[in-house]
Formats: C-alpha cells, structure tokens, sequence
C-alpha cells in the first residue's frame, strides 16, 4: 500500500484491494487506465483514458482548489470507478495524505480527528451524514468538498449553504475524465465555472459543447445550457429527455426541482411517452407506495406546475431499475 495512505477503522478488504488494483494500474507502464462508464446515458462499456489526460486532469483540479503538498484528501469512493480513481491520482499527484473511509451510506461515522483539506461525495452519502450531528460536524470541518454522480436535492443543497466549509456540485462525465466545471452550493448563484484551461461553446440547439484540452478532445453534449462566457454557463438538463407535447418543451429536470420538496422520502422522476394526440406526453414515475395524504400532495403539485407541466398519468413503482454506480434509469418501468 502506498507510504501516504492512512487507514479508518473497519475497512472491507475488498475495498483495500481494490485501491491496491488502482495504484497498480497506475503505476505500471500502460499509457492508458480502464474505466467503467456508469450506464446513465447509454449501455454500461469499458473505456481507456489517457494516463496524460488523467494526469492533466487531476492538476486542473488542483489549480481550481489550491491542492498542497502535504495536505489530506479523503478517498471514500470505489476505485472500481472514475471518481474514486481521480481522487486517488489526485492524491498521488499534489503529493497529499489519502485517508481511506469506508465507500458506504456515511462514510464520516468513526472519522479520527484529522484534519481533512479535501473530499468527494455522492449526494445519498451527503444526505445520510447530515442527518447525523456527529457526521455533520465532521463534514463542516472538511476544508472543500466536491459532490457529484447525481443531481443533489434541493434541501441538502439548503442545508450545505449554512455550513462554514465550502461545497460544490460537479459537472462533466467519464469521457471528459470526471468534471470539468463546479458549481458552488455555498455562493448559490447556479453557475458552473469550467476548470482552468476548459472553455466552453453553445450549439445550435442550446447545448453545450466542450471544446479541446488537454483533459480531453473537443465534445458535443446532449446538455442544455445557457452560456454566460467561455468559461462559466447555467445547466437547465439533458435534451434527450426532454418531452415535446403538443409542441411545447418540457424539461423533466427543471420540473422536479419545483415539486421534489413534496417527496422527501421517495426517489421520482418525469418521462416522455408516445401519445397519439400530443406526439409525446409527460408521465411522472414515484418509488414506493401512496403516500396516505396523496390528494394533498396532488393538489400542491397541480399549483405549482402550469397545465402544460402537469403529468397525464401518475404511477407508483416498487423499485425503480438502477445503473452499477446506483443511478436511476430513466424509462418506463
């Protein structure tokens, strides 16, 4: 194991093993890594990235966040994937401390008292350590902190903006070598700012396009933006969700950031189906049962979306599928 790690208590071998494949991997003299894409936006694959890309990568991170030697990065992320990767080579290339938390729902429970400079998260695992007081009290004493993999609910993002340290949401995907732009929860103004060297254009159809670097070749996205400058934009979702009725652009993400204050204990999600009158229409898919004051519910829902955002049909799914990173997919179940 490499001479800068420090290990929490009760860490799975498996888990140890599986850094100890990574560190490997990027020690050897293969030019490139392998990395599983996570299956959100496509079948899961295999990919090679560049170890140069990679590396450039890592050093633009650093730039943005002011990374030193001799500071200490918090790995609680599987290497298996992209994220847990970076914040590995990260590590390794700004010469920090690895400390090794358990990959799992809170992996702040049993934290030592060391001081933490930087850290990733998914947003379940933000979710869970602040219903803990201990746990939040230990996230807020993490100096910076990313969040990405999956939209971040609204009321986390609330509660992280009251916090002392500095959060930010993250932006980008496998291809471009995890993100190339960060969002801060903690200024709360929406806008995604590109790392050092990125810059960014809009396409015909409003979306973003990402243009070369030395992180990665240049890319045309499937993501509606509102561009602000070369380097900072606004996200509103993915065009491939979005549902055309009647004529009229409906944006499913922009549509469960009004109501998911109304399913604080359910995952949903809205979703196009064909209909032989409007072409497409929009349906909205809840995990788990009714809930017992379901026409309350309704008719908030119904107050605060216009006529034409209001779902056709409502279904209730035991279990919504999932890709391997634990992402929803989008579909009709």
């Amino acid at each position: 194991m490499h001479k800068s790690i420090v290990l929490c208590d009760d860490i799975a071998k498996n888990y140890l093993q599986e850094i100890e494949n990574f560190l490997k991997e990027w020690e050897s003299d293969s030019l490139t890594i392998t990395v599983a894409t996570s299956g959100s936006t496509g079948t899961p694959k295999q990919i090679l990235l560049d170890k140069t890309k990679v590396r450039a990568s890592a050093l633009a991170t650093g730039k943005f966040f002011d990374l030193k030697k001799g500071q200490t990065l918090l790995l609680n992320l599987s290497p298996n994937y992209i994220a847990g990767k970076l914040m590995i080579v990260r590590a390794l290339e700004h010469n920090m401390r690895i400390l090794v938390a358990p990959a799992s729902k809170n992996p702040l429970l049993g934290l030592p008292n060391i001081q933490v400079d930087f850290a990733a998260f998914v947003p379940y695992q933000v979710a869970e350590v602040l219903q803990n007081a201990q746990t939040k009290a230990a996230y807020e004493k993490i100096t910076q902190v990313i969040i990405g993999g999956a939209t971040i609910p609204s009321k986390v993002e609330a509660e992280l903006k009251l916090l002392r340290n500095e959060s930010y949401a993250t932006f980008g995907m496998t291809e471009t070598i995890t993100h190339i732009a960060l969002r801060s929860i903690t200024k709360g103004d929406g806008v995604y700012t590109c790392l050092p060297d990125i810059t960014i254009e809009q396409d015909e159809r409003g979306c973003l396009i990402i243009n070369e670097s030395e992180i990665s070749s240049r890319l045309v996205t499937n993501d509606r933006i509102t561009q602000i400058d070369a380097q900072k934009f606004r996200w509103h979702g993915r065009i491939d969700n979005v549902v055309n009725s009647a004529g009229i652009k409906l944006f499913p993400e922009e549509l469960e950031k009004k109501v998911e204050d109304l399913f604080p204990d359910s995952r949903f999600y809205f979703v196009g189906r064909k209909s032989a009158i409007f072409g497409e229409e929009l349906v909205l898919y809840i995990e788990g049962d009714q809930p017992t004051n379901w026409a309350e519910i309704q008719l908030e829902m119904n107050q605060r979306l216009s006529k034409f955002e209001r779902p056709k049909e409502i279904f209730f799914v035991a279990q919504f599928k999932e890709t391997a990173t634990g992402k929803v997919i989008r579909s009709e179940h």
